[in-house]
């Protein structure tokens, strides 16, 4: 069995995926939508450090952050799979995973290292300077339950998981069962919600983890082992999955939350998978639906405020599952009209939204200036899109470039031959994984389809 291996027949349904709208090689409504999820994180974010009142909005009636950051994991998981399949090949897919994430990430984080030095910031109580800075540089510092240098970074260790939880389905074969997946999240959080507190593996008074991290240890071998054919797939394939066990078993929040986190990215490819036309339009609406009503079920079952320092406000069930539902329902629409061209502000944007991001949280980390609110506001938005921009083609695109140029000479001693697609000259647009339809090549993991100049198009934004 290959790595990478079709479980799931053709039905049609996504036939005309390829009249996607579409504008300097990339899908317009996957740049619409990260452009507006990341200008209201990021408005959101600069605004409540001026106005106490609009903290106070966000936990008692609609949490903007939060509804960003399930925008991005939706996108997260429309986009991945088409990354992974039209590569082809997991080692190139995470050669351009590292360069497309990697290096503006670690350069705000050596911004942000440098500005501790500084009156205008200070790492958390307890900050250790060697390790938990070599933790920060992971992206998995959250289910270390570490200090964050760039506070919003906890998302990036949840978009690792969902990477990591893709490969091992590659490996498997299993990557095309999107919906049982979703479903199965689903249900995990409602059925699971509230077992195995948050950072589970660092509560020294239970004494009966060993047998859980075990026993899901034990499950992982009978489940996984028999179905991979080398020893070197099954090394890496139990490797990754304990590192998945591990780093849930130890998570932040509360289970049925990182549930619902996971499992609105297999919503995402599900769609994906309907847009395809591998799943039929019935059944990828019964996943959206299936996701819409359990989120609800879920956040009045299990949710609990609590009360935040600086206003006193308490979200309700009802704050996060609005939040939550408004960001697939934006996302729902805007999938509906796909075809459709969306103004270029937000295009571009979505286009340097990872940039916003990681810049939005370098500006929480300056002095305010004491000036008119509204002029301060306008100010911090302006630089931070000022920023973003700069960084963007600075140090993100370029990083990019040189992810290509890594994964072409990886191709080139592995025998393969990089394509181009039609269209497309040395140095031209970008295509995105689900832009255009894919030159086939044939490699150690079988046939699959392959476009070196592809663009990664999902990242997370902050929730907090």
């Amino acid at each position: 069995m290959s790595f990478v291996e079709s479980v799931a027949p053709t039905t049609g349904s996504g036939a005309k995926v390829h009249a996607s709208r579409m504008r300097n090689g990339r899908l317009e409504f996957l740049d619409a939508l990260r452009g507006v999820a990341a200008l209201t994180v990021a408005v959101q974010h600069l605004a409540e450090v001026i106005w106490p009142g609009v903290l106070e909005f966000s936990h008692i009636w609609w949490r903007p952050g939060e509804f960003g950051v399930l925008v991005f994991f939706i996108c997260s998981g429309f986009i991945i799979p088409a990354s992974m399949e039209r590569r082809g090949d997991l080692k190139e897919f995470w050669i351009g995973r590292a360069f497309r994430l990697f290096p503006l990430y670690l350069a705000v984080l050596g911004i942000g290292l440098l500005l501790y030095a500084t009156p205008w910031a200070a790492p958390a109580p307890g900050y250790r300077v060697v390790s938990d800075t070599l933790l920060n540089t992971t992206m998995l510092q959250v289910f270390a339950n570490r200090p964050l240098v760039i506070g919003a970074s906890w998302t990036l260790g949840y978009e690792m998981v969902f990477y990591l939880t893709m490969t091992v389905l590659f490996m498997l074969g299993w990557h095309r069962r999107s919906a049982g997946i979703s479903m199965g999240l689903m249900v995990s959080a409602l059925v699971l919600g509230s077992t195995l507190v948050p950072a589970y593996l660092q509560q020294t008074q239970i004494r009966s983890w060993p047998a859980v991290v075990f026993g899901l240890i034990a499950l992982a071998v009978v489940v996984i082992a028999p179905r991979l054919k080398s020893g070197a797939e099954r090394s890496v394939g139990l490797t990754i999955t304990v590192a998945v066990l591990l780093l849930m078993l130890n998570r932040p929040h509360d289970l049925w939350f990182a549930m619902l986190l996971l499992g609105s990215m297999f919503v995402g490819t599900a769609l994906y998978r309907y847009d395809i036309g591998q799943l039929s339009g019935r059944t990828a609406a019964g996943v959206f639906s299936f996701a819409f009503v359990s989120i609800i079920v879920v956040q009045f079952c299990y949710h609990v405020g609590a009360a935040e320092p600086i206003t006193g406000a308490v979200p309700r069930w009802w704050t996060e599952a609005l939040t939550f539902c408004s960001a697939y329902a934006v996302f729902g629409v805007l999938f509906l009209l796909r075809r459709f061209s969306y103004p270029r502000v937000f295009v571009y944007l979505g286009t340097i939204s990872y940039s916003v991001y990681l810049g939005h949280a370098l500006v929480l980390m300056l002095p305010l200036p004491s000036v008119a609110p509204l002029l301060l506001f306008a100010g911090m938005v302006g630089f931070t899109l000022l920023l973003a921009a700069v960084t963007y083609h600075g140090i993100e695109k370029p990083g990019q470039l040189v992810g290509r140029k890594v994964i072409s000479r990886y191709r080139a001693r592995s025998g393969g031959t990089a394509t181009v697609p039609p269209g497309a000259t040395p140095g031209g647009p970008v295509i995105s994984e689900a832009a255009a339809a894919p030159t086939l090549r044939t490699d150690a993991l079988g046939v699959a389809p392959v476009d070196e100049r592809t663009s990664e198009l999902s990242h997370p934004v902050s929730r907090i």
